[in-house]
């Protein structure tokens, strides 16, 4: 019994001791330190994390990945690791796998704004708009000042050729954040101010609420 303690007792001041060194960006020796705990203990939840953390400083994501496969194998209920797993495989341009991970993460969680407006950007990269659609406007359910999700729904309607329900996406994200104005104009312009206004000559400018 001594002996178990013991050895747990190790474990974790080698945690401690690659933790201290990841604050101090010393990433190879961390490795060094977790290897050695993980082989002892390979389900210790806070040398897993740090593996996560020292395997994408390093550049190794698809490492990262397995690390956080690990965790999820000891919290597969756990919203973070999946919306973490869902994240590091979009840096990976592994859309399918990704927007899988950030659905099972909204699954768990479903009212994470941000995730659903990563989600409806790898649906958009997919192509797969219907989807994105929906995501964009369950991000809007729960944060309706979003700029972020107002000019990608106007992307959205504007591959769908909805040019009116386009513009008033767009100048209402615009109106929430006018960086976003840089981004509408070069499509706005491609549009054609003569045929938005014979086709919807109601749109104008939105007041923000």
């Amino acid at each position: 019994m001594d002996s178990t303690l013991h050895n747990i007792g190790e474990i974790e001041s080698l945690v401690d001791q690659a933790s201290s060194l990841i604050e101090r960006q010393l990433f190879d020796e961390a490795m060094t330190k977790l290897r050695i705990g993980l082989a002892a203990d390979p389900k210790n939840i806070r040398a897993l994390e740090n593996l996560v953390i020292c395997n994408l400083e390093l550049g190794k994501p698809k490492l990262a990945i397995q690390a956080l496969n690990n965790l999820l194998q000891i919290e597969p209920s756990s919203p973070v690791r999946w919306g973490d797993k869902g994240y590091i495989h979009l840096l990976l341009n592994e859309y399918s796998e990704g927007i899988g991970a950030l659905k099972q993460s909204l699954k768990l969680q479903p009212r994470d704004v941000r995730k659903w407006e990563l989600l409806a950007t790898a649906l958009i990269s997919e192509d797969l708009w219907d989807e994105a659609v929906d995501a964009l406007e369950r991000s809007l359910d729960l944060d309706p000042s979003s700029a972020v999700a107002w000019y990608n729904l106007a992307i959205c309607h504007l591959y769908f050729e909805d040019f009116g329900s386009a513009i008033e996406a767009a100048e209402y994200a615009i109106s929430l954040d006018p960086s976003f104005g840089d981004l509408a104009d070069e499509w706005i312009d491609l549009i054609g101010e003569d045929m938005i206004e014979e086709e919807y000559p109601l749109i104008g400018g939105i007041a923000a609420s």
